[in-house]
């Protein structure tokens, strides 16, 4: 008979994905996912499999809560120019508050998108959010709010990696509203 899991997975997965996006791949232990998660190592391992199944289901997780809020700022904006400035100004907001810990996604591109696995899940993270990018400026641009002149798949692509740059440079740097104001310029 199988032992019954004992643990709230959802939460151990929470606490990993902050552990590895406080520490990185490489700069967590098994050791430091041992503590975090309160099992011993047998059970870690029959639970969860090795560290970097663990690390790919946490930043599966943490891209689902940032899906959840680029759908939750799209739905309550009037408007797709809206929603694309206050996505802008809500992780300007949030990294003047110090509540921003850069992205756990760009982190994960910084230092492990060798591994093939994880560069494809990163290229497609990065497809998706350019596609929805992309849909928002069609859609501004057929409301008039943004110039039909522009491209829309090349503007996405630079809303994309300008956010990813304003998530890593908050790391160091505190205030950005004045860039976010000239990213946001282009619209």
């Amino acid at each position: 008979m199988p032992k019954s899991v004992l643990f709230d997975r959802e939460q151990v997965v929470e606490d990993v994905m902050e552990l590895f996006w406080k520490k990185g791949y490489n700069g967590t232990s098994m050791q430091d996912l041992v503590d975090v998660t309160g099992l011993n190592r047998s059970s870690f391992y029959n639970s969860f499999g090795d560290k970097f199944s663990l690390f790919e289901e946490s930043i599966k997780h943490y891209q689902q809560r940032q899906n959840k809020m680029l759908k939750s700022t799209i739905s309550e904006a009037k408007s797709p120019k809206e929603a694309i400035v206050s996505l802008f100004r809500g992780i300007s907001e949030d990294i003047r508050s110090g509540n921003q810990k850069g992205c756990m996604l760009t982190s994960c591109a910084s230092e492990m998108s060798h591994d093939p696995k994880i560069k494809d899940f990163l290229v497609d993270n990065k497809d998706r959010v350019v596609e929805v990018f992309a849909a928002l400026i069609q859609g501004a641009q057929e409301l008039g709010e943004i110039s039909q002149r522009k491209d829309p798949k090349t503007l996405a692509l630079y809303l994309f990696s300008s956010l990813q740059g304003l998530r890593v440079t908050s790391l160091i740097e505190p205030n950005l509203d004045a860039v976010t104001d000239q990213v946001l310029s282009v619209l």
